[in-house]
């Protein structure tokens, strides 16, 4: 019986640690060149993992997209009236980290 409940607690553990890392996170904020903050921005994510992916930053130029698969190939474009777009590629999620940007 021992042997059962050592063997059940240790499929439970392996269980939590892998469902808990196949996901991260990308956020950020988004300050003009003076280090301002700017609300409104349009942020879109992209990758082969997932469909198209929008928000617009909130007050202090924050964005976050959450529970994204690990893969290597995400793309953050920023766009909005009157400043100049900005693209980063090759953004890499991978197991239980965030991508702070």
């Amino acid at each position: 019986m021992k042997k059962v409940f050592t063997l059940a607690a240790l499929l439970l553990l392996i269980g939590v640690f892998v469902s808990a890392q196949e996901f991260g996170d990308i956020k950020g904020a988004v300050k003009d060149s003076e280090g301002n903050p700017l609300p409104g921005v349009s942020v879109i994510l992209t990758g082969a993992k997932i469909g198209t992916m929008t928000a617009i930053t909130g007050e202090r130029g924050s964005f976050r997209f959450v529970s994204l698969p690990v893969a290597n190939d995400y793309a953050l474009k920023l766009e909005l009236p009157g400043f100049k777009t900005t693209i980063r590629e090759e953004l890499v999620v991978s197991y239980g980290r965030d991508v702070i940007l």
